[in-house]
């Protein structure tokens, strides 16, 4: 039996590792440790299993976006080093301090929330002090950061083991990113001057791990890349990419000229046409931005998706691809057709293309 008939993606795990052992090639400097980022379930791959297989094979750390997802992580037996990326509210503290997170903060008020938490625990609450150097996200400002490092050390139970940023735009815009950069060592070098050190440094993401090695620290944040997503050329076309997204034909028909095809009748054929309809649609996670614009691949062959996108339902034109049958394969991700294509057909990036890979589509692990 068919485990998988309607759709799935396949998730190359080998894929990853190798994807992570290219990274440390290219950055030569066995003092940086990688995190990888799995926030999001691992960017739609799977937060557990991706967790899991990288910190076996090249990843030092797993950097998820919240809480919650940390724990994840811990009640599925992982002990590696999580961090959690986005800002955590105070209730949250004491899951964090229990459940071995280190966190990020920008002010004293989470810092003193840590600290109620780890004596009512009984350890150490790990920080990280995140600094804003032009994101506007999250992070105390620069000017602020030598104070707010001292004042967290005066907290008997909180530990200031890191200090991070994050830079706004790495892959495409090289003079903001060197401003970043200069904001950051100036904060580094006053922290130091004022007698705080940091085990761990962590600036830069994918682009800025491979772009700016004076940004590196001796952590960095591995995201998009480990995926073999590379939408900018970071890799020169070296990376694998780690997940397909495949679905099957379900139904087909002939069309003639002139007819509209799907709701609200947005596309008009402009000749006689053999359509089949695709068992995905937005409701497992395809961007209904791509209705009448996207690709699928079929028989090796690419197919226009026409007319809007079902939730559930996808019409693509195979007049041009002889043969094309109920129960072929559709690449909706792989072959011909990549993430960066779709995002771009989508007017978005590639980080949402996968994420949004609805839970219902099965995942198959390939080690």
């Amino acid at each position: 039996m068919q485990p998988y008939p309607r759709t799935w993606a396949d998730v190359d795990l080998p894929a990853l590792g190798f994807n992570l052992g290219l990274v440390r090639q290219r950055m030569n400097d066995p003092g940086v440790g990688i995190a990888l980022v799995t926030k999001a379930d691992a960017y739609g791959h799977g937060l557990v299993p991706i967790s899991r297989y990288a910190l076996r094979h090249g990843a030092d750390w797993a950097a998820v976006a919240t809480v919650q997802e940390g724990i994840s992580l811990r009640d599925a037996g992982i002990d590696a080093p999580i961090m959690a990326l986005s800002p955590i509210l105070d209730i949250e503290a004491e899951q964090a301090v229990f459940y071995d997170l280190d966190v990020l903060t920008e002010n004293l008020q989470t810092a003193r929330a840590l600290e109620e938490a780890a004596k009512d625990v009984g350890k150490p609450a790990r920080v990280h002090l995140k600094v804003d150097t032009g994101l506007h996200r999250f992070g105390c400002l620069p000017e602020g950061a030598v104070e707010l490092g001292c004042r967290i050390c005066e907290l008997p139970n909180v530990r200031l083991v890191g200090i991070a940023q994050h830079f706004a735009d790495s892959p495409k815009d090289p003079d903001f990113t060197r401003l970043q950069i200069d904001r950051w060592l100036k904060v580094l070098a006053d922290c130091r001057s004022a007698g705080l050190s940091f085990q761990h440094v962590q600036a830069a993401n994918s682009a800025g791990a491979i772009r700016y090695p004076e940004a590196r620290g001796n952590l960095v944040r591995i995201g998009i890349l480990g995926y073999g997503i590379d939408p900018v050329n970071l890799l020169e076309g070296t990376v694998k990419p780690v997940l397909s997204w495949t679905a099957r034909v379900t139904a087909m028909r002939e069309a003639p000229s002139g007819d509209t095809v799907g709701y609200s009748g947005t596309y008009r054929l402009r000749r006689d046409s053999r359509l089949a309809t695709v068992g995905a649609g937005y409701g497992d996670g395809y961007p209904r931005t791509l209705s009448s614009k996207g690709v699928v691949e079929i028989r090796g062959q690419k197919a226009q998706v026409v007319g809007l996108i079902c939730m559930d339902q996808i019409i693509v034109d195979v007049t041009d691809i002889p043969g094309a049958a109920i129960g072929d394969e559709v690449k909706l991700i792989g072959g011909s057709v990549d993430v960066p294509l779709l995002a771009s057909l989508a007017d978005t990036n590639s980080h949402e293309i996968v994420t949004r890979i609805m839970s219902r589509v099965p995942r198959r692990y390939h080690y």
